[in-house]
Order: structure tokens, then sequence, then C-alpha cells
């Protein structure tokens, strides 16, 4: 999948968590996390859940990551290299997103982010367990045993960059803004009325 269908699948994953939570917590997963009155919590997890989203592609030379974080990259991926870790290896297993999602809450946890910590490994798993899981190609979910992990029958497996992946985010994109007007109040009334003064103090040249 490319990086904008992996960025929308993990903001999907985010969501649909959310919602789940939001049957059994109080007030659900995603915390305020007020500056200065305005709750940022659902912008930092959603920036996690599409960092999260694109970060098992650290071990590939042409993936969205990579562009955007430049020279940071191009370290990363020359130690991954280094260590013999190819592209839909050890990063796109199972075990691997375990780890990242374990790693996530505790650091989250520790530096009072929980939620946020927990976004990013959704994004992670959501990469591996759902998005590439859709492909021709596979993910090595079982790693180190060598068996690809596919979600669809042969003959429906999606080739990357196609134009059923363009499909896809598009009814991925409906979707996820359906789920906005289905259930408003994922976005906290605080940043709505915040946005709402923000925009009506712009003074329009």
């Amino acid at each position: 999948m490319l990086g904008h269908t992996h960025a929308l699948i993990g903001l999907g994953a985010l969501v649909t968590v959310e919602l789940v939570a939001r049957q059994v917590l109080e007030p659900g997963l995603v915390q305020p996390h007020q500056v200065r009155g305005v709750p940022v919590g659902l912008a930092l997890c959603a920036g996690a859940a599409i960092l999260g989203a694109l970060a098992p592609d650290l071990d590939a030379e042409e993936a969205t990551i990579q562009h955007e974080m430049g020279m940071a990259s191009e370290f990363i991926q020359g130690v991954l290299l280094l260590v013999g870790i190819k592209h839909r290896g050890v990063l796109h297993s199972g075990l691997a997103s375990l780890i990242v999602l374990a790693l996530g809450v505790f650091i989250g946890w520790r530096v009072g982010y929980p939620d946020v910590g927990l976004a990013f490994g959704l994004g992670y798993l959501s990469h591996v367990a759902m998005a590439d899981a859709l492909t021709i190609h596979g993910v090595p979910l079982l790693w180190p045993m060598k068996t690809q992990f596919h979600l669809l029958p042969q003959g429906l497996r999606v080739q990357t960059g196609s134009p059923v992946e363009g499909l896809i985010f598009l009814a991925g994109m409906l979707l996820l803004i359906g789920l906005f007007f289905l259930y408003p109040d994922l976005i906290p009334p605080e940043l709505v009325r915040w946005i709402r003064q923000s925009l009506s103090g712009m003074v329009i040249t």
C-alpha cells in the first residue's frame, strides 16, 4: 500500500478503537491533554497513528516516511540494511507489531501520554495486519516463519498503487467522514469552539 493509504487506515483503526473504548471507558481512549484551554489530544493521537502507520516502511527506499524524515531515515535504513533487515521482513511481522504496541504504551505512560503511545502502536499494527495483508505480497506475520499472511484470497489481493487501491482509499475516506458525521462527539466541543473562534477572528483581505 502507498503512504496515504496507510495513513488513512491508521486513522481508521484509531477511530474504531476509540468508538469501542467509549462503550467501556469514560471518556474513552483519547484524553483531552489541554493546552491553554484547547484539547489537543485528538490531534496528538491522530498524528501518532499516522506516524505509526508509516513506520514499518522505514525499511523501504521509496516509502513516504523515508522522504519525510530525510537524512534521519537514510541513517535508519542504513542500520537496518547493515543488520540484514529487508523490506517486508521483520518490521512487517506480528512480533514487531506487538513489541511496538507494548513499547508505545509503556513510553506513553511514562511521559503521561499513554493514549498517544497506544495510537502509535495501533497505527503500526494497522499497517501490518490490515493494509499490507490485503496486498499481493502479503506480510510475514509469523516471522521468522517464511509463510506470507493474506487477508484476501489470491484473486482479490491488491496491487500496490493500482486503481483498486485508489478505490480502497476513497471508500476509506468516505467511511471515516461518515463516522465523524454519525459520532460528532468524536471531536471535543471545546476544540470545535476554538476552531470557530479562530476562523471568525481571521480577517479576509
